[in-house]
């Protein structure tokens, strides 16, 4: 009888937890306690805080809308709990422990399951990991709060690995758990990585079929690729949930692309403008830093020492606070407009992954290097906008994404796969003596000859200035110096590890070293290199304790002046922030402004057209004659934030804000309409007109108005008498039939509304308000927001998470039984 080989799982245990106290030593202030002091989750707080407070006060019900931000819009992005998905509660069980920690182990766990499915040594798996793991852009974005791209990308490595497997090894339980792979990778809720997950995906699968041709085994390619496909169907659809609400709410954000025709040179169709999704490109020098961290001097703000000559002028100047200043330093000099950090890969990664360009031979190299050169060349975005314009045009789903330099990440796959893949084979003996001197001599002469080349004229990278020198003739004078200088200490520091990994391999080449001892000097380099230039970006000081994360939301003078009003839904204008990238107001008001990458397009497009031209304005008029009389005239002209509410304006957040008594209020009768034909009609003709008499309808809703006239009653009036996120109500009361606008956000996916009970039309004014017809007498008007995509999109995701389950059960209850056979 065949024993279990206990023995055989000792490597498997043992890199679990490494992985763990790996996880738990760099993040080590969670054992105390501490988060990370991420901007965007301090934003996500702010701008979810009504949500929050609404489900807490409602038994865990969701109110799928709120108008904290940009006078309104669904919550779809912001935090929404989407129901029926049964496998949610396996994916919250993959965490072990707080986050950020619990991310990186995650990260680790899937690359080394990824080696593990390529036939790699478990001790050389636990190397790809290390490289995948600690690449500095995870860290990156952990920092700023970025964690549902961190989630993302940590799954994407568990996806290909479950496809690998189905292809290696068993296609019916690598197909399951491919489905369920994948399902959990679109529950972390970042399509974007998602997509470009996709594209990797894609070119496996085309070196796969390639094989199969070769090996005239197409039908054992179909089966497997059949089955696979049907998989992502059941992942997608477990996660319909959610994805129908996105799907939906897409089409009308910025994502979907602007229905004005006034600026479409650069509009791709039905999708962002270009110029705002290639604003984040990647330089295509600046692709050095993937070997060199300091290539284009790291990050935006980033630390120099005390040693520096930078230092030694502020404390001879004075500065008072040159400690602090020397931490914030604008040591980036590349063409983005700011970054957190360079995509460091590791020069150890970098130097294997050339090694295995030299090295390995047929359809393994070439998908990895196909995928690695097209998200290179994509991620250049703006630098090779022939490719870029191509895609964005003619690939589907692919100009709904913006910030090209993060197709990026697919390197932070294929660089550790071929690296470590390589280095296995040559473990293994794959390649003759003879090949491999000649490889690491060709592969060493590549990446360390650069880094010498740098190392030791680094004038070559360019003239290490920035455009934020010239905001002070000392940053002119310092900067380039301290930019060069890093270059050439981190070209030293790549060079030094590149040389120390060739030795190691070379001392295993010539029998000095097993492969556990191998294992454990390669890995303890990796490391040293990786480890250290993340705390670069993120350290122990990015920790708080919750305490003093909460104080950033403490209220100010001017929002307790603003709360004392006991009107239930009134907008504020916080002019001490950065008005449209900025949710902190949103803590404990409902804003003209805030901070979502998925704010609606006629939002925005109110925004570019009106909001900031108005802001602008009172900014002005307020600097020339900061008196009563001359702001209450400024406030009477600003046509869109008097129709969007915004009765309160802060230009102090210690002193009492401006009460805009020219406010619309939260709903007025209209004397009139203009009919006009298109989105541009509408835009034009609000400007022309006075919103407070008259509306612009477009005549897409035509039928409802029905060339309608109005006798407009000066004594009906219209009340807000009920608020609620979800649900609004209102008591009217005229002589005759009103045309009424509402100074509320227009989206017609989920609003209904009711009069006396009874369904009634709704329909848009004013390009983005809420508009209906109101008959003769006293009445109730209720909007309540119920889309279906949320309600029955959680029916569908229940279903298909049930059957997922169902199949791995299955397939457990089927290979014990199986195994038990055996052993008998």
């Amino acid at each position: 009888m065949k024993q279990l080989n206990l023995k055989a799982y000792y490597p498997h245990i043992f890199a679990i937890i490494l992985f763990v106290i790996i996880g738990y030593v760099y993040f080590s202030p969670v054992l105390e306690g501490k988060i990370v002091n991420q901007s965007d989750i301090s934003s996500y707080v702010g701008a979810a805080k009504e949500t929050n407070d609404y489900r807490a006060a409602h038994n865990g019900e969701e109110p799928l809308w709120t108008n904290s931000m940009f006078s309104g819009m669904p919550t779809t992005m912001i935090g929404t709990n989407y129901k029926g998905n049964f496998l949610k509660t396996v994916y919250n069980q993959l965490f072990w422990g707080p986050r950020p920690a619990s991310y990186l182990i995650l990260g680790l766990v899937c690359f080394y399951l990824l080696l593990l499915a390529f036939g790699v040594n478990p001790w050389l798996s636990i190397l790809g990991a290390l490289i995948f793991g600690f690449c500095s852009y995870n860290f990156q974005i952990i920092q700023v709060g970025h964690n549902a791209k961190m989630v993302a990308i940590a799954f994407m490595p568990a996806v290909l690995a479950a496809a690998v497997y189905a292809f290696r090894k068993n296609r019916w339980l690598g197909a399951v758990l491919f489905g369920i792979a994948l399902a959990f990778e679109i529950m972390a809720n970042h399509p974007q990585i998602t997509f470009y997950l996709a594209f990797i995906i894609l070119f496996y699968g085309i070196a796969q079929l390639y094989k199969a041709i070769k090996a005239k085994a197409l039908p054992a390619f179909f089966k497997t690729a059949i089955l696979l496909v049907v998989a992502s169907g059941f992942a997608a659809a477990t996660n319909v949930n959610y994805l129908w609400p996105t799907w939906e709410y897409g089409k009308y954000t910025m994502r979907g692309g602007s229905e004005l025709t006034m600026n479409q040179d650069q509009q791709t169709k039905g999708g962002l403008d270009k110029q705002y999704a290639t604003a984040w490109s990647y330089g295509i020098d600046e692709t050095f830093n993937l070997l060199i961290p300091n290539f284009k001097g790291g990050a935006s703000a980033g630390a120099l020492s005390k040693n520096s000559e930078t230092y030694k002028f502020l404390k001879s100047a004075g500065a008072q606070n040159a400690d602090q200043m020397i931490k914030q330093m604008p040591l980036y000099w590349g063409p983005q407009a700011f970054t957190a950090g360079p995509m460091y890969m590791g020069a150890i990664a970098i130097f294997l992954f050339v090694l295995g360009l030299v090295l390995i031979k047929g359809p393994m190299k070439w998908w990895i290097v196909g995928i690695s050169v097209l998200a290179l060349f994509l991620g250049w975005g703006r630098h090779f906008m022939a490719l870029s314009s191509f895609f964005y045009d003619y690939i589907p789903l692919y100009n709904k994404f913006r910030v090209p330099s993060m197709m990026l990440v697919v390197l932070q796959v294929t660089i550790p796969l071929l690296g470590i893949y390589t280095l296995n084979k040559i473990l293994n003996g794959c390649f003759e003596r003879k090949v491999l001197v000649k490889g690491l001599k060709i592969s060493i002469g590549i990446t360390a000859g650069i880094c010498a080349v740098f190392a030791l004229i680094p004038g070559l990278a360019g003239n290490f200035s920035a455009p934020v020198d010239t905001q002070a003739e000392w940053l002119q004078q310092y900067l380039p110096a301290e930019r060069e200088s890093l270059l050439r200490t981190d070209a030293f520091r790549s060079l030094a590890f590149i040389l120390l990994a060739g030795v190691v391999i070379w001392a295993w080449v010539i029998q000095k070293l097993k492969v556990t001892q191998f294992a454990i000097i390669m890995g303890l380099l990796i490391l040293a290199d990786m480890w250290t230039v993340d705390k670069r970006y993120l350290n122990n000081d990015h920790f708080v304790t919750q305490r003093e994360f909460n104080n950033q939301y403490k209220l100010r003078p001017a929002d307790k002046a603003i709360l004392t009003d006991k009107d239930p839904n009134y907008r504020v204008l916080d002019l001490t922030v950065d008005v449209f990238n900025d949710s902190h107001t949103s803590y404990f008001h409902k804003t003209i402004g805030g901070y979502s990458a998925g704010k609606l397009q006629r939002y925005q497009d109110i925004i570019d057209y009106f909001i900031i031209p108005e802001i602008q304005s009172l900014g002005n008029d307020i600097k020339q004659s900061p008196t009563l009389s001359s702001i209450e005239e400024s406030l009477s002209r600003q046509k869109a934030l008097n129709m969007l509410n915004a009765k309160y304006i802060i230009i102090d957040p210690n002193s009492a804000p401006i009460n805009n008594r020219f406010v619309y209020g939260n709903a007025w009768f209209v004397k009139d309409y203009e009919l006009v034909n298109t989105p541009d009609d509408e835009i034009i003709t609000l400007k022309q007109i006075d919103p407070k008499e008259s509306a612009v309808i477009n005549k897409e809703f035509q039928s409802i108005i029905q060339d309608k006239g109005f006798n407009f009653d000066e004594n009906a009036t219209i009340q807000l008498t009920s608020y609620a996120p979800n649900k609004l109500e209102y008591k009217t009361s005229a002589a005759d039939e009103q045309l009424a606008v509402f100074s509320e956000v227009y989206y017609p996916k989920g609003w209904n509304v009711y009069v006396d009970g009874k369904p009634s039309e709704l329909f848009r004014a004013d390009y983005i308000l809420r508009a209906m017809i109101v008959p003769a007498g006293e009445h109730v008007i209720t909007f309540e927001f119920k889309p279906q995509s949320y309600f029955m999109g959680a029916k569908i995701s229940a279903i298909s998470s049930g059957i997922l389950l169902l199949a791995l059960l299955g397939c457990i209850v089927f290979y014990i039984i199986r195994y038990y056979k055996k052993k008998d």
